[in-house]
Parts: structure tokens; sequence; C-alpha cells
């Protein structure tokens, strides 16, 4: 059986980290730059081109109630509830 690369196992550590279905935004890693996504989505809200773009995209969204910011492999770097 071949062994999955690093890309692919992070890519299934992000699928999984998105998978539950609750109104927590995750900001993740993209090919195009930082992606918010909703928990539980398959397409992005937002891409931005930075980290911080990314998380400013977040705040906005009404519907979060968590954020959930990840590092570029995956790990979660920051985890809170946004101010209201």
């Amino acid at each position: 059986m071949a062994r999955k690369s690093d890309k692919e196992n992070l890519s299934e550590k992000l699928r999984q980290a998105a998978s539950t279905n609750s109104n927590s935004v995750h900001i993740v890693p993209s090919k195009d730059g930082w992606s918010v996504k909703k928990e539980g989505a398959v397409r992005s809200t937002a891409v931005r081109a930075t980290k911080d773009e990314a998380l400013k995209a977040a705040r906005e969204l009404k519907t979060a109630e968590r954020i959930i910011v990840h590092n570029q492999d995956g790990t979660i770097a920051k985890n809170f509830k946004p101010r209201k």
C-alpha cells in the first residue's frame, strides 16, 4: 500500500477538522492563500491572501460562534470566540 504524502495527510487533517456541523469557522491554508471555511462545509466562504485578512473576514461572519485558526501545517494555532 502506498504511503500518503505530507500534502495528502494535511488535506485529510483539514477535512477532518471541518467535518462536523456547527457554527465554528476555520481559517486554513489553501493553494490561493488562506481559506475561511464554515465547519462542515466543502467550499470556502472566503479566500484571502494573508492569514490576517482571512481572520478579518471570519470575524465579519455573523454566524461565527467560534473561530479556529490553523497553522500552515494544519495544527491549531488559536481557538476563540469572536467579540460580537
